[in-house]
C-alpha cells in the first residue's frame, strides 16, 4: 500500500532538516570502503615504499580496522592515489578474423506493394540480394 504525505508536512521536514547542525568530524561514521577511500593516498605512499597489501592489513587490524587483504585490494581497486575513482577502459576486444567475407545468396525480397498469396510466395522469386557477411561472424 502506498504511503501518501501533505505537503505541509514535506515542508515542515524539510525546514527542521535545513536547521539541523552540521555534524564535526568525529561524529561522522564511514563504511570500511569510504574509509579506504580516505586512506588511499596514504596506503599507496606506504606501497611506494616496499609495504605489501599483508603488512597493510595487518597494520589497520592492529588498529581496530578489521579488513581482509583481499577486500583492501577490492577497495583500492578504481582508486587513483589522489582518492578519486579511475576512468574505465571503455575498449572492446575485437576478434581478428582471418576468413575473408562471405557471400550470401537467395535472399528472397518481397514486392512490397502488392500482397501475395500463398502460391505466388511458393514460387521461386527471382528478386534475389546478396549480403556480405563481416569477417566476425560465420553467418547472418
Amino acid at each position: 500500500m502506498r504511503t501518501y504525505h501533505m505537503r505541509s508536512k514535506i515542508d515542515s521536514i524539510r525546514k527542521k532538516i535545513s536547521e539541523l547542525p552540521e555534524l564535526k568530524a568525529d561524529e561522522i561514521q564511514l563504511s570500511n570502503k569510504e574509509s579506504i577511500a580516505v586512506l588511499a593516498n596514504d596506503i599507496a605512499t606506504l606501497r611506494k615504499r616496499g609495504y605489501g597489501f599483508e603488512q597493510i592489513t595487518d597494520f589497520l587490524r592492529e588498529n581496530d580496522f578489521e579488513i581482509t587483504v583481499s577486500t583492501l585490494k577490492t577497495y583500492l581497486k578504481g582508486q587513483n592515489p589522489d582518492g578519486g575513482k579511475e576512468p574505465k577502459n571503455n575498449t572492446k576486444k575485437i576478434k581478428n578474423s582471418t576468413t575473408e567475407n562471405k557471400k550470401v545468396t537467395k535472399v528472397t525480397v518481397k514486392n512490397p506493394i502488392k500482397k501475395q498469396t500463398k502460391k505466388q510466395t511458393a514460387k521461386a522469386d527471382k528478386n534475389q540480394a546478396e549480403f556480405l557477411i563481416a569477417p566476425d561472424r560465420d553467418t547472418l
